[in-house]
């Protein structure tokens, strides 16, 4: 064979179409699939591996849905096998629609045909997922129906299903998953109200995210767990709970600064410091409300710079000192005046001039109230102007100062607030006259009464009978104070 060199290639073709022949069933493999890779073990070891091929098959059943019909698809669900989905596809499908009202009459359910195959094809895939061990794709399938019905504000059921994804996380114990579930199921109690079960699973979140150092989900837990402290704490403080609103609005400062949000931490240190003043722990308060308006001058906040700087010369004049109280006081003056916001303009002038009548200083006092008075009624004769304001949907930042002509809910200003306004300033002048008031009680309180009963020429009659101009017009003017007053109080 060797010496003739014919001989042996004819043979060799030969050998190769009998093995063929042998097994004509077997089919050679791909090119793909004989390619040997050198592999990075240590010597002694193999040297070669063979490439595992990669599988693209999908295992989700394939629905043929020609005529949409809800009774036909609970039977091809059936007919397939998947009982479990079948039960939930059913009861979802054939139910009273939650949303409805008991007054219009229970209705039952109507979906659409696009959302009823993704219900179906959602719950098919939990159940195929489940079979193969896949409890990801398990969770990603009831996740994706809890957030369909959220956003159909069907809160009972997209609880259902996050309770679901939790049973799941909690068995394969998926931390991450689980943080997340719990995280859901307190924003589906928050949307209900009930705040107390929120509360529980947020702080649930929480804890699983504090015991793996993972600071991301400790904050976003802590911004949910503030909102939640925050109702909670206001309903014990309307109840007149004063321990146990203390104790949970000291839980919405303790959630803040976990969850670095300073906007937060000044709304808690001025919340606490408000509820203790209210309960006459003035010393206590100071460095609550002082913390507030030094986060709010960071944060270029004026209107809650300004709300802790008034609260916190409350404080000061409760602990008998006036002077560091005016100073505050002045401090909210000058920041209203430079962000231009008549609102906190007007607040600051009150409290100033209600201030200075305590303090005696009584022309300041009057000066002051009466720039109240007009600021007053420029916000009022603004707000038919004002209620058009900027287009919907525009971009608002939270920390920036409100302009003068914008309205907001919360600092509506009506004719009550106008005329009470007036009596500030009536009480002002009357207590600025007073004494010459006082002298002409003694010289003709007759006229005084004529002029109240039948509004005679009061000035003449107290003239005629010796008095100087000044203390005549002063009678006037603090009976007429006096009118004022009482008829705002009527």
């Amino acid at each position: 064979v060797h010496r003739n060199t014919g001989i042996s290639k004819q043979l060799l073709r030969l050998l190769q179409m009998t093995r063929t022949s042998i097994s004509p069933g077997k089919k050679l493999e791909p090119k793909v699939a004989k390619i040997e890779e050198k592999s990075t073990k240590p010597p002694g070891s193999a040297r070669f591996y063979r490439r595992k091929e990669e599988v693209t098959k999908s295992n989700m059943p394939v629905f043929l849905d020609d005529n949409f019909n809800v009774g036909a698809l609970c039977q091809q669900l059936l007919v397939a096998g998947y009982v479990q989905s079948y039960v939930d596809f059913y009861q979802l499908t054939h139910r009273v629609d939650p949303t409805s009202v008991e007054e219009t009459g229970m209705k039952q359910i109507t979906i659409s045909e696009s959302d009823t195959k993704f219900i179906r094809d959602s719950l098919v895939k939990a159940e195929v997922s489940r079979r193969q061990g896949d409890t990801a794709s398990v969770y990603s399938a009831f996740n994706q129906l809890a957030d369909y019905y959220v956003k159909n504000q069907d809160w009972k059921t997209a609880f259902f299903f996050h309770e679901k994804c939790l049973e799941v996380s909690q068995l394969t114990n998926d931390m991450r998953a689980e943080m997340s579930a719990n995280h859901s199921l307190g924003y589906i109690y928050q949307l209900m109200n009930d705040f107390g079960r929120a509360c529980a699973y947020h702080e649930r979140h929480e804890e699983i995210a504090a015991s793996l150092d993972v600071f991301e989900e400790v904050a976003k837990s802590n911004v949910e767990l503030y909102k939640v402290y925050l109702v909670l704490a206001e309903r014990e403080e309307a109840h007149g709970n004063f321990d146990e609103a203390l104790r949970i609005y000291n839980q919405c400062l303790d959630s803040s600064r976990k969850s670095w949000d300073k906007n937060s931490e000044a709304d808690a240190n001025g919340k606490i410091g408000n509820l203790l003043l209210k309960y006459g722990e003035a010393q206590r308060c100071v460095p609550y409300l002082r913390q507030q308006s030094q986060i709010s001058a960071d944060l270029g906040n004026a209107e809650g710079r300004c709300r802790a700087c008034s609260a916190l010369a409350l404080a000061l004049d409760s602990m008998s000192q006036p002077d560091k109280a005016l100073a505050e006081l002045n401090t909210v003056m000058t920041i209203s005046e430079e962000v231009g916001d008549h609102y906190l303009q007007a607040q600051a002038c009150r409290s100033l001039g209600t201030l200075y009548s305590k303090l005696g200083r009584l022309q300041e006092a009057v000066d002051t109230l009466q720039k109240h008075f007009q600021l007053t009624k420029k916000l009022l004769l603004k707000v038919p102007a004002a209620e058009s304001g900027p287009a919907t949907g525009s971009p608002t930042n939270k920390n920036a100062p409100r302009s003068n002509n914008s309205p907001d809910p919360q600092h509506t200003v009506t004719s009550h607030d106008l005329d009470i306004a007036r009596a500030y300033i009536g009480i002002s002048r009357g207590n600025l006259l007073l004494g010459q008031y006082c002298v002409a009680l003694q010289g003709n309180l007759t006229a005084l009464l004529d002029w109240k009963l039948n509004r005679t020429d009061i000035a003449t009659s107290l003239k005629g009978d010796g008095y100087t101009t000044s203390a005549a017009s002063a009678a006037v003017d603090v009976v007429a104070s006096i009118d004022d007053s009482e008829s705002v109080a009527s």
